[in-house]
């Protein structure tokens, strides 16, 4: 009897502490959560005072996809005005790059050989860093500017005068977007305005058209009905 009594307070005491181990790991998830939420309101606040900032300067931020390939989307939608031509920038900047190995090399960490660091870089929705800005900025004859929220602009400034300036932001140490000067973004709003008009009177048109037919139809079947009656 004694010994049952033993075992039975052996399994109270275990079940107790995995409960009390389920309920740890239930506070610790909603304290990560608590957490994450908060982190990702903050990144919200800076994003919009970023913006609004940049709008004062007269430049919006132009958002692209955030997959691990936002710097090569960024400079594809900077050259392009197309994000989805990202492949084409990634692998021209490792081709460039294992061209170069001389320049590129030293500046790898020293636990990753460089042919695996480029080899890793070709892969889709590998980030990209301050090595890949340098390098298509030698491709694209392009100097580059990066706004960074209350943080000193970041500038690779390869040519006097360069075929083209690239444009961008920065956000929370891991995300690349594409910037542009407000006024385009003001001529596209324009544009789609004037779409959607067109748009609008074509449908009125078209509706206005889908009734004539209809009344033609209706004419006709009376017509139709008429010579019937009068034995024609």
């Amino acid at each position: 009897m004694g010994r049952k009594n033993k075992h039975g307070r052996k399994q109270k005491r275990k079940a107790n502490k995995n409960q009390n181990n389920n309920n740890n790991n239930t506070n610790n998830k909603g304290k990560r959560s608590k957490k994450r939420n908060k982190r990702n309101r903050q990144s919200r606040d800076v994003d919009e005072k970023f913006k609004k900032h940049l709008e004062t300067l007269g430049y919006f931020i132009r958002e692209v996809r955030g997959d691990g390939n936002c710097l090569f989307r960024s400079v594809a939608e900077q050259v392009e005005g197309n994000e989805n031509n990202y492949k084409e920038y990634r692998e021209k900047c490792v081709k460039y790059m294992e061209e170069n190995k001389d320049i590129f090399a030293p500046f790898i960490e020293d636990d990753e050989p460089f042919d695996k660091y480029v080899k890793r870089m070709g892969e889709d929705k590998e980030w990209g860093g301050n090595l890949e800005i340098y390098a298509l900025s030698k491709i694209l004859e392009a100097n580059f500017y990066i706004y960074i929220h209350e943080n000193p602009m970041y500038i690779v400034n390869n040519f006097e005068k360069p075929k083209k300036n690239i444009l961008l932001t920065y956000h929370d140490g891991k995300h690349y977007n594409s910037l542009r000067k407000l006024e385009e973004k003001n001529k596209e709003d324009k544009e789609k305005e004037e779409r959607k008009k067109n748009e609008d009177d074509e449908e009125y048109e078209e509706s206005d058209e889908n009734e004539e037919d209809e009344k033609d139809s209706d004419d006709i079947n009376d017509l139709i009905n008429k010579v019937d009656h009068l034995n024609i």
